[in-house]
């Protein structure tokens, strides 16, 4: 079989889809102040690990 077709894990396959996606998400506030607290951005990177696993995505920085 040609190299090209060997499945690759990175690669979601459905039946008439083949995708590679990835996402860079950056969150600015308004004139770039420090208005996040450490509570804040903890909660939030619970809750973006709980929004990829059901994704089932991977998280590779937060």
């Amino acid at each position: 079989m040609s190299p090209r077709w060997e499945p690759n894990p990175d690669v979601r396959t459905g039946r008439h889809v083949v995708s590679h996606l990835h996402a860079h998400l950056v969150f600015v506030t308004k004139y770039r102040r420090g208005v996040f607290t450490d509570e804040m951005l903890a909660r939030c990177g619970e809750i973006m690990r709980e929004v990829c696993a059901d994704f089932e995505v991977e998280l590779r920085e937060f």
